[in-house]
């Protein structure tokens, strides 16, 4: 195995783990009933509102059925309003609820608080290195 690729497994393998760790430290300390994709999808939603089911898709590379799902649950929760067009119900557009807005400002706020938890003993250099570092990473990956 090459050097990069043992990078990128080891890379795979933090990711998931500090994933991991943070929505156990969400769910033990707040109780949050949201997956992580979820206050994504919330996030996008509220940034882009009105927004259609296939955009949502696109932008998160997954299939307009997945995204469906998703949304489904959001709605039976009151966190997202869906609106089927008017000349063709396969044309949806959603909106974040009122108690959406709350939940959303709330699990930013934790989020937050936790993150800071994980990144809190770097010092200021290693973490404009490592914010650097993944920002540099995404702009790769959107460029494409």
């Amino acid at each position: 195995m090459n050097d990069l690729l043992q990078h990128a497994f080891r890379i795979r393998a933090a990711m998931n783990k500090m994933q991991r760790d943070i929505s156990i430290e969400m769910q033990k300390q707040f109780g949050m009933d949201l997956t992580r994709p979820q206050c994504y999808l919330l996030s996008l939603i509220s940034n882009e509102e009105p927004c259609k089911i296939t955009h949502l898709a696109k932008k998160l590379g997954v299939r307009p059925s997945t995204i469906s799902t998703m949304i489904n649950r959001l709605v039976d929760d009151g966190f997202v309003s869906r609106e089927y067009g008017h000349n063709d119900r396969r044309n949806v557009l959603v909106s974040i609820t009122l108690l959406g807005k709350e939940v959303l400002k709330k699990d930013v706020e934790n989020y937050g608080k936790v993150l800071q938890q994980f990144i809190g003993s770097l010092e200021s250099t290693e973490l404009e290195t490592f914010t650097r570092t993944f920002e540099k990473i995404a702009a790769i990956h959107e460029a494409r």
